[in-house]
């Protein structure tokens, strides 16, 4: 049983100052929190440093050393990082600690740095031969994808299911590893050796007797050409899987390159989001500027009405004295005016009569009912216009083409973090040897078949070989017979008996996982079991006994985490799940279940969450007492950051 106790690094990745990372002994959660992509990468890199000595790039390539130094420091001509790793293992603590320095003043590749890496055991240094294989016991390299392994890339388990996968084939090797079946394998195989070998001496015996030189010889012969061809065959494997792993490499990265589509993406869209709210914003502050040409109209608007008023009311008291004006005229002077008639007595009295006492000469009241007209009718060309409805409008279309913009600028932040790390002209070089990749795994594959069918043709005539000697029944070579059929059928009895281990293994492996599974999924209605083939895929079975033919990205990211959880649960080696973003895919009751089931998954689960995939009280809530430690990455530049305390 492996547990994580402390991690300590600097000069590692974005982390230029000491951080330091300690993991509770007891079953539980620690949680580290980050919007910062390349922290929690260089954290789970650290790990694997520590125990591997490599550095994980994207997909399953390694990374220079270089590559991981910090860069503010590298720009002060500082180079080189130190890690530390207290574990405890099989009842004992252990302090592993790698350090890396320059061997030159500016290092250009891993050749130009040492590396220093040193395993304590109670405080007693331990030897070369000791650390090695204590560390390959701790965590093998090839089953280390079930203890660090990248959230995003759970749904490559799906390979699983198919079962002319290559990827698929890789994993399962992987999980028959973590579950101890090579140990058997290999026995299986040993026992093919020697009865390959009995075979041997059985052909040499028989080549120094006259009655079966002959048979002898040609049993030789099919031996050696047999191990010839089988030769041949494994040289080929072993190109194959380089050419895989190759393939695979390329594969997972355009796994990768998904993610980064989707923020190049979004980073396009974010950029013309706020392009066109800047422009909104132009148009809009135009059109307010030519709105608030008139506001001053909108102003006055009341003190002219008053004014017009008041003009229209001295016009109508100008008319009026003027009228009374002429009257009083016609009266004094018995003439009018007007109409250039003389007026009648009885007239003029009827007239006077009707004036008004304050009737004055007509010569005044034409001056001043002038000066009425003109300003009422300089009033009456004011152009009155209300703005204010106009105005309105416009300022909220101005302050939303302001959020807008500020949206749009935090949404093109989050897709820069995204895309921080990556190389698009990288990734597209790689992509275009894939077709190349596939030419040659078709060329190697048909070459393994070839030599295998050159391997069964040589086994048919050993068998016949084996037949004729047996047929002829001399005393010398019986007992090398015997020894030949002994070994034959124990390694069939054998074979027979890992082939039934595996299929119990698998049926353990079935029913654990199927139990996280209901646990986490949220169509617990519908979705009873899994149901495992002989390469460890898993099928969602319903509860009518249908098999789910299209699952969901979200329903295999579940499929593969309760797959881990039932690897942790079987398997001789157990370690820590150390899980990088896992909910990116999922939906958050979907979320809120596999949090709840983390803890029953390992002894230890370390988890990296993304900011924005779940907040930190929903966490606390779903795992309550389970929650041992938070953290959290507090990116102060794009090339520094620090380990702080959660709060």
């Amino acid at each position: 049983m492996l547990r994580l106790r402390r991690l300590e690094i600097e000069g590692f990745g974005p982390f230029a100052d000491r951080a330091e990372l300690t993991f509770p002994n007891e079953r539980g959660v620690t949680v580290v929190y980050g919007d910062n992509m390349r922290g929690k990468t260089s954290l789970m890199n650290a790990i694997r440093y520590a125990f591997l000595g490599e550095i994980q790039g994207r997909g399953d390539r390694t990374r220079g050393i270089l590559s991981a130094c910090n860069r503010d420091l590298v720009a002060a001509r500082k180079f080189g990082f130190r890690i530390g790793l207290a574990v405890h293992y099989e009842g004992a603590d252990f302090d592993l600690m790698r350090e890396v320095t320059a061997m030159t003043t500016v290092p250009q590749s891993d050749a130009d740095f040492t590396a220093v890496v040193a395993l304590r055991r109670g405080g007693v240094v331990l030897g070369p031969a000791e650390r090695t294989a204590l560390l390959r016991a701790m965590l093998p390299r090839d089953v280390a994808r079930f203890f660090l392994f990248d959230g995003e890339l759970l749904d490559q388990y799906a390979e699983l299911l198919i079962s002319e996968s290559d990827a698929g084939r890789v994993i399962s090797e992987a999980i028959e590893q973590i579950l101890g079946v090579p140990v058997l394998r290999d026995a299986r195989d040993h026992l093919m050796v020697l009865a390959s070998a009995a075979s041997r001496a059985s052909a040499k015996e028989a080549s120094k007797h006259q009655k079966t030189q002959a048979i002898g010889n040609a049993l030789e012969s099919a031996n050696d050409m047999k191990e010839f061809h089988e030769q041949e065959r494994d040289r080929k494997a072993a190109e194959l899987e380089d050419l895989l792993a190759k393939r695979d490499e390329i594969e997972t990265e355009l796994r990768h390159q998904e993610a980064y589509a989707a923020a190049v993406e979004r980073l396009d869209r974010a950029r013309k989001d706020r392009k066109a709210a800047r422009a909104a914003q132009e148009v809009k502050s135009t059109e307010l500027k030519v709105a608030m040409k008139d506001a001053w109209r909108t102003v006055l608007e009341e003190p002219v009405a008053d004014a017009k008023a008041a003009a229209q009311e001295a016009v109508e008291e100008a008319f009026s004295s003027f009228v009374s004006s002429l009257r009083l005229h016609a009266i004094e002077n018995g003439h009018c005016r007007t109409c250039d008639q003389d007026v009648p007595e009885d007239v003029r009295l009827r007239l006077a009569e009707t004036l008004p006492s304050h009737a004055t000469a007509a010569e005044v009241v034409d001056f001043a009912g002038n000066a009425a007209l003109t300003r009422k009718s300089e009033l009456d060309g004011f152009r009155q216009k209300d703005v204010r409805g106009e105005v309105r409008l416009i300022w909220e279309a101005l302050r939303q083409a302001r959020l807008d913009e500020a949206e749009a600028a935090g949404r093109i932040v989050d897709a820069n973090k995204i895309l921080e790390d990556q190389d698009p002209d990288e990734l597209r070089n790689r992509k275009l040897t894939l077709t190349e990749l596939g030419s040659k795994i078709g060329a190697t594959r048909y070459a393994i078949a070839a030599e295998q069918k050159r391997i069964d043709e040589q086994n048919e005539a050993i068998a016949r070989f084996a037949r004729q000697l047996e047929a002829a029944g001399t005393p010398e070579l019986a007992a090398f017979q015997q020894r030949e059929r002994v070994l034959d059928r124990t390694r069939t009895v054998f074979a027979d008996a890992v082939d039934r281990y595996k299929t119990a293994l698998r049926s353990r492996v079935q029913e654990s996982a199927t139990e996280l599974f209901v646990q986490m999924t949220t169509e617990k209605e519908d979705y009873a079991s899994l149901a495992i083939n002989e390469h460890y895929g898993l099928t969602i079975i319903h509860k009518d006994g249908r098999a789910e033919d299209s699952r969901s990205a979200g329903a295999e990211q579940v499929v593969a985490l309760a797959l881990m959880g039932a690897l942790q649960a079987n398997a001789p080696l157990r370690g820590p799940i150390v899980m990088d973003t896992p909910f990116g895919r999922l939906d958050p009751k979907h979320t809120a279940n596999v949090v709840r089931a983390l803890p029953t998954m390992a002894e230890q689960v370390v988890l990296f969450v993304q900011e924005g995939e779940i907040d930190r009280d929903t966490i606390r809530e779903l795992l309550g007492s389970h929650l041992l430690h938070e953290y959290q990455l507090d990116k102060e530049t794009a090339r520094r950051t620090r380990v702080m305390e959660a709060r």
